[in-house]
């Protein structure tokens, strides 16, 4: 009999959606990876390592709550310029180039209001060794199977000749 899965409690997949738009996120996408930065790298450790996206539910509600409470702050401190912004970047293609002047406001406002600090380029996607308490997972080690067939290739001098000619000839 086949193994079944086991599938998670609808209680447990009910998780609220983070209702924005790619220019939304695109805008606040620098901070919010320096401020949700320990729940992202928890939740892709836990899907490198389980292999199993349903061991890592916890993870993932645990980022999505990261995001909202993020959105959240920035809407209570800096509506005014992450809607400009973010509205600069939806009509121009999302061309970052075209958006200087609005990114500058909002950056000197989220530090000037929260104290973050734009990261430097490329910092976020720098390797990092990440500390977490969840137990390392336990290797499921299996055998793998022995081929239960392996055809006799005959030599090349016992090989009937290609149909269509050699491969060999140019024109």
């Amino acid at each position: 009999m086949p193994h079944v899965q086991e599938l998670p409690d609808d209680s447990e997949l009910d998780v609220p959606l983070v209702p924005l738009t790619s220019s939304t996120l695109l805008a606040g996408a620098h901070h919010l990876g320096r401020q949700c930065q320990k729940a992202n790298q928890e939740f892709m450790l836990c899907k490198e390592e389980e292999k199993d996206p349903r061991k890592c539910l916890k993870e993932g509600r645990e980022v999505t709550r990261c995001v909202t409470d993020f959105f959240n702050t920035v809407k209570g401190n800096c509506a005014e310029s992450f809607t400009e912004y973010m509205t600069c970047l939806d009509y121009n293609e999302q061309k970052l180039v075209k958006c200087r002047k609005h990114q500058a406001k909002f950056d000197t406002c989220m530090e000037n209001q929260l104290g973050w600090k734009r990261p430097e380029l490329g910092r976020i996607g720098q390797h990092a060794i990440v500390k977490t308490d969840r137990p390392l997972p336990i290797k499921d080690v299996r055998p793998k199977p022995e081929p239960v067939f392996i055809p006799e290739i005959p030599p090349d001098d016992q090989l009937p000749p290609a149909k269509a000619g050699t491969r060999f000839y140019f024109w």
